[in-house]
């Protein structure tokens, strides 16, 4: 079977990407939290793809045919065979946007509506912790905001308090996206999805189920696509 990749300004970055992340990455489209295939998946089928098992740079060499697989998600799989590929990643972007009913306006950056999402995702992530996860979370992403470690023993006292706390998480999300301790907390958590347990993956179940089955893929994998674009760019500084 044939993975057609539409050639992407916003996921040509991908080709950056090391073995590993883009396995991880593939992984997440292929096969849902279960470990199951994903039965309309089509990457694991393609011949080329298959042909490379096995060999180290099997996802490198062919990170095309998975930003594929992610493009064919975002479409309708009549339309896709209709047309004969899927959508852009922006499209896909705008779309999941909509569906979790936040604003982006189509004039922002793709970067910025990302950051719109990943801001929301980890905004409701730190509200299913407890004070122990918080303090474990600060610690794990080395987020040096003092403001936030003298807050915390109040947090579970003061909903306020909790919502500017949460803001000022947000507001530091660069800098501890920029580190590959986060990438092990939220980006391990968006891989594993709900089958993680504990606040990242019970976030993550939490705007799944606001969605259809193709959902259930697209927004891990933009969340995911957001955390790499991030990881790469300082990287490549």
């Amino acid at each position: 079977m044939n993975v057609t990749y539409l050639n992407d300004e916003d996921l040509d970055f991908l080709q950056h990407c090391s073995e590993e992340q883009l396995a991880n990455f593939a992984r997440l489209l292929t096969h849902n939290e279960k470990g199951k295939a994903r039965l309309s998946g089509v990457l694991s089928h393609n011949e080329l793809f298959k042909a490379m098992e096995g060999h180290p740079e099997q996802h490198r060499r062919n990170w095309k045919l998975i930003a594929g697989e992610l493009q064919h998600y975002g479409g309708d799989s009549i339309a896709n065979k209709v047309r004969g590929h899927g959508k852009l990643y922006r499209a896909i972007l705008l779309d999941v946007s909509k569906r979790l009913k936040l604003k982006a306006d189509k004039e922002m950056s793709t970067f910025d509506i990302e950051q719109q999402l990943l801001e929301n995702f980890l905004r409701n992530t730190w509200q299913k912790m407890d004070a122990g996860h918080k303090q474990e979370f600060l610690q794990a992403v080395d987020a040096r905001v003092s403001e936030l470690e003298e807050l915390l023993p109040l947090l579970m006292k003061d909903s306020q308090l909790a919502k500017g706390v949460s803001h000022l998480l947000s507001s530091q999300l660069s800098q501890i996206l920029r580190t590959h301790a986060a990438m092990n907390v939220l980006g391990h958590g968006l891989l594993r999805g709900v089958g993680l347990g504990g606040p990242v993956g019970a976030a993550l179940n939490g705007v799944k189920a606001v969605s259809g089955s193709a959902y259930r893929v697209t927004i891990p994998a933009v969340l995911q696509i957001a955390c790499l674009r991030r990881v790469i760019s300082v990287t490549q500084k």
